[in-house]
């Protein structure tokens, strides 16, 4: 059991319900956390990533990160700032570069986000067919060649992009967040709509899918960049309308932390991840706790505290 992950300004901690955290990564500021079927990877900007092989961590390859994830088929996806990608097909032993993507970045005019110095990959996701990357500041790209061509799958997409999220059953629906909100494509990101109904800001943090009929959408967002004054929104008819949820109760004094630091807004953006291999179950990290739900983010109950604030949560129990 790797249990819940936390990537936090000073490493990474692994949490397990009813223990205490342990921290598995000191030292580097974490910004990025993935995991499926028994595969786990951490990435740190500026210093590399990190593959849990054989129930340790071990850092597998060193550069500038800016998002990191595992693939169905288990292949390690690295994105850079520089807008660089590589793949590892074998736990992160040897990496390959997607070289194609650089004719994109040399032809395509792109902005550099606030307070970076070039455009970077925000995330890869998996459709039905090839690969599909985010670029923060170009859009979205698609491959089906293993990145020997890419042809561009922004319509209707805020091409500041933050982070992108598959549907876990249904691989040709997409989700995005960006500068302005949420964003759904249902054509494995030839379109997209965006989806604020209910929403009261709009800079997108992380969205977790729980498959259903409709779809539950559980989706972090600040009012102002980069991720301040946020809140943890529900969707429970696929991104249509949003509800701001709750979390517990609010202690009633300072210093009263045994039952987590409830409410409905941080200064810091909360994270939200699903238990990849659940419909119901999903995480979510806010101010110094880890809330737990097990009815597809209806209700919460706190399940550890006195932690430092994430940048990116991940489940594998």
């Amino acid at each position: 059991m790797i249990g819940i992950l936390l990537a936090v300004d000073d490493g990474l901690l692994q949490v397990i319900p009813g223990m205490d955290a342990e921290r598995a990564i000191d030292g580097p500021r974490m910004t990025a956390v993935d995991y499926r079927d028994g595969l786990a990877v951490a990435a740190a900007p500026g210093e590399g990533i990190w593959v849990h092989d054989d129930g340790n961590w071990e850092q597998r390859w060193t550069g500038d990160p800016s998002s990191a994830r595992v693939g169905p088929d288990g292949a390690i996806w690295i994105g850079t700032h520089g807008a660089q990608l590589h793949v590892s097909r074998d736990r992160g032993l040897s990496w390959e570069e997607m070289e194609g993507l650089q004719n994109v970045i040399k032809h395509r005019k792109m902005v550099v986000p606030v307070g970076h110095k070039t455009p970077y990959i925000a995330g890869v996701v998996f459709p039905k067919e090839g690969e599909l990357i985010g670029i923060a500041g170009g859009g979205a790209w698609h491959t089906r060649d293993d990145g020997r061509s890419w042809l561009e799958h922004s319509d209707g997409l805020d091409p500041m992009i933050h982070q992108l999220q598959e549907h876990p059953e249904k691989p040709d629906r997409l989700f995005a967040t960006a500068d302005s909100g949420v964003y759904r494509s249902d054509d494995g990101g030839f379109s997209w709509i965006q989806s604020l109904g209910g929403l009261d800001r709009s800079w997108g943090g992380s969205i977790a899918v729980l498959p259903g009929t409709p779809d539950v959408l559980l989706l972090t967002v600040a009012r102002h960049a980069p991720g301040v004054e946020g809140a943890l929104f529900r969707s429970p008819n696929g991104g249509v309308t949003w509800t701001r949820i709750m979390l517990g109760d609010p202690p009633p004094s300072a210093s009263d932390s045994d039952r987590g630091a409830g409410g409905d807004e941080w200064e810091r953006m909360p994270c939200v991840t699903r238990l990849w291999d659940t419909e119901d179950t999903a995480f979510a990290s806010a101010g110094d706790t880890i809330w737990a739900s097990h009815d597809k983010g209806k209700n919460w109950m706190p399940l550890a505290t006195g932690l430092p604030p994430a940048n990116a949560i991940v489940a594998a129990l």
